[in-house]
């Protein structure tokens, strides 16, 4: 069996809303609680991984993950973003290394990938996900937009469904 964690977001939790939801549905994912550091999240996740591994990630979670897999792709076998903290360069976050990694992100080629995002995300503009897309054309990836907001909680059965898909191509 593929080792599969779920990252949360900045504001999320191993005790949040989807955290919660796989780990009652999919008991075998882990889900490590993050620090707020994007760089100290992926020091983390280095150490975590051991394995090629299933990279579920929400906002920062998603981000955290992407970064993952574009430095070692050969321990990644697939990647289910939610929302995915991507396009957006506050001055304020982060140091100027970390916003050149931002300026450059693409998704990884070879490894499928699923991307929800929501119309009405406040947090992450529609337009950056979608971008960061366009920008990867050799990248295995889907994306599903729905009319939510930035936390995608209403709409976890299609979250599940994006997460069975993944595992349904591994097999």
């Amino acid at each position: 069996m593929i080792p599969v964690y779920f990252f949360h977001g900045l504001q999320g939790s191993p005790q949040g809303v989807k955290a919660k939801f796989f780990q009652e549905r999919a008991p075998e994912v882990l889900v490590p609680l993050l620090p707020p550091s994007l760089f100290q999240r992926l020091e983390l996740v280095r150490g975590l991984i051991q394995e090629p591994s299933l990279l579920i990630g929400s906002s920062l979670g998603g981000l955290t993950a992407l970064l993952y897999a574009l430095e070692v792709p050969s321990k990644v076998k697939g990647l289910l973003l939610i929302a995915p903290a991507v396009g957006f360069y506050d001055p304020l976050m982060g140091n100027e290394r970390e916003r050149a990694l931002l300026a450059g992100l693409r998704l990884p080629g070879r490894i499928p990938i699923e991307i929800l995002a929501g119309r009405q995300d406040k947090v992450i503009p529609l337009q950056a996900v979608e971008d960061l897309v366009r920008q990867s054309p050799e990248a295995r990836a889907r994306l599903e937009v729905f009319q939510s907001d930035h936390s995608m909680n209403s709409h976890l059965e299609a979250i599940w469904g994006a997460y069975q898909r993944l595992c349904d191509g591994l097999e």
